[in-house]
């Protein structure tokens, strides 16, 4: 699913009316019907076709608002008001030229916020794409009467407040039960705190052309189910356990064994043929609970084998130089799918870091076809900012950190983003349950295992990462509480979920 950043939205439009002939007008006027069949749809005759307010600030949003009155009172609507909180000097061109032909429709108008009071529905159309700064002033108490107010809330192209590319609110924001989306999704709805102000989502398509979006909106992307089935590898009938890859896991050491294990398993959990565990001096009461994981030590030459098609590296394996030197040896072996977290992953920050200051091999940039797997936390380290900074803009600290690493990044989180080249990929799911020590280990098992049969990187990890954030959804859908998903249920739930999103039938 395509995403529109602002500058992109702005680009569509540009283009829709230079290049394929749409005035602004006309594109305006079919986000309005389009919105407001969606209110008739979706919200009547449950409200009794009460008492209706739509909120309409100075600009292009409010206009949009003032399309949506005029089609709704054109339908039957008579309880409908329309509330401007719109100074007249600030009033955009369109603003005042829909405003006109909602006053000849005869469509009532206030300028007080106190008639929000009798509302059965609210309709936000104070600030659209564009806002970059705090609501301040009437603009702030209008956003906190609307929010105050026990009524369903439908925002109009984005929940006044909403930094539509980042996801952060600058002070207030409108809380919508629903936002009505005009062309595309745009990205700060999936992270941060656009869930929570978007409430249910609806794109509404307005006439966009689909070769302009495909020209345009090409940096930002949802990853669903609908992509996760179609990516998972098909298991026929007549194959054996050669054919589905052979992956070596290099984690856990003395007192972190368990990310080994749960990194093992989540591998075989996704279908890989072969899972070997490789360590210094593997204990043999552990091994005992993964009787199907084969083991090697780390200096043993079958894990550097040809048919080695994935390596999993990190979970628990030890800030140290042999490490290290495992990254460089895979590196210099040419291996192409690798995935690196946890210790892996604070090893190469580090080694960055004393590379500024020394002549050494340099860490950066990695294979390309590689994926590291970073939390903010780690992530910081590498860019040498602060986590809060990473979370002000989560997609912005993902793509540099790909510039940076030369890799794939996946930036794990509230919601994890998949970066690559010019790339940002949002992963459609995942909550706080997985914020839990060894839920890092699962997803680096499941993203080995699907790469080490033959997906590409990108496929593998976004696959992986969506699954691993279905699995805490589906936790919590069950009436389970987030505070209690432990990372071993992930890894024993893998089996019923994967079946799930591919639609499997069990015979």
């Amino acid at each position: 699913m395509r995403l529109a950043t602002v500058e992109q939205c702005r680009t569509l439009d540009n283009l829709s009316v230079r290049t394929y002939g749409l005035a602004q007008d006309t594109l305006m006027e079919a986000a309005g019907i389009m919105a407001a069949r969606e209110l008739q749809q979706n919200f009547y005759p449950e409200l009794s076709r009460g008492m209706t307010v739509i909120v309409c600030g100075p600009g292009n949003n409010g206009a949009d608002g003032l399309v949506v009155a005029r089609h709704l009172h054109s339908t039957g609507f008579r309880d409908l008001l329309v509330v401007t909180v719109a100074p007249k000097d600030k009033r955009s061109t369109l603003f005042r030229l829909q405003y006109e032909r909602a006053r000849k429709h005869g469509i009532h108008f206030d300028s007080s916020l106190e008639a929000l009071s009798n509302a059965e529905l609210i309709v936000d159309g104070l600030f659209g794409i564009g806002l970059n700064k705090k609501p301040a002033g009437a603009f702030q108490k209008a956003i906190e009467k609307i929010n105050a107010c026990k009524v369903p809330v439908v925002s109009l192209d984005t929940p006044s407040g909403l930094q539509c590319d980042s996801g952060i609110t600058a002070g207030v924001a409108i809380q919508a039960h629903t936002t009505l989306t005009f062309g595309l999704a745009k990205p700060g709805f999936f992270i941060a705190d656009g869930p929570a102000c978007v409430g249910k989502l609806r794109v509404l398509p307005i006439g966009y052309a689909y070769e302009c979006v495909r020209k345009t909106a090409t940096t930002h992307f949802l990853f669903n189910e609908k992509l996760a089935r179609r990516y998972l590898p098909e298991r026929k009938d007549r194959t054996n356990k050669g054919d589905y890859g052979r992956l070596v896991v290099m984690a856990g050491s003395r007192s972190t064994w368990g990310a080994g294990i749960l990194t093992a398993q989540s591998a075989y959990r996704m279908g890989a043929g072969y899972v070997i565990w490789a360590g210094h001096d593997l204990p043999i009461q552990e091994l005992e609970q993964t009787p199907e994981v084969l083991t090697a030590n780390l200096d043993d030459e079958r894990i550097w084998a040809e048919n080695v098609t994935a390596y999993a590296v990190g979970p628990g394996l030890g800030v140290t130089d042999e490490t290290l030197k495992i990254i460089y040896k895979l590196r210099k072996a040419k291996a192409r799918h690798v995935v690196l977290d946890a210790d892996a992953i604070t090893v190469c920050a580090r080694a960055a870091e004393n590379e500024r200051r020394s002549s050494n091999e340099r860490i950066f940039p990695l294979p390309e076809s590689w994926v590291i797997t970073p939390h903010p936390g780690e992530l910081a380290r590498i860019l040498k900012i602060s986590s809060n900074e990473i979370e002000n803009d989560r997609y912005a600290a993902a793509a540099k950190a790909a510039r940076v690493t030369g890799c794939h990044v996946l930036l794990k989180g509230y919601r994890s983003i998949l970066a690559y080249k010019d790339r940002c990929l949002v992963i459609g799911a995942g909550n706080a349950a997985l914020a839990k020590a060894g839920s890092g280990d699962v997803l680096t098992g499941m993203i080995g295992g699907l790469l080490a049969q033959g997906l590409e990187t990108v496929q593998a990890t976004a696959t992986a990462a969506y699954i691993h954030g279905r699995l805490a959804d589906e936790w919590v859908r069950a009436g389970r509480d987030k505070r209690t998903l432990n990372a071993s249920d992930l890894k024993d739930s893998l089996g019923q979920l994967v079946a799930q999103v591919a639609r499997s039938s069990i015979f």
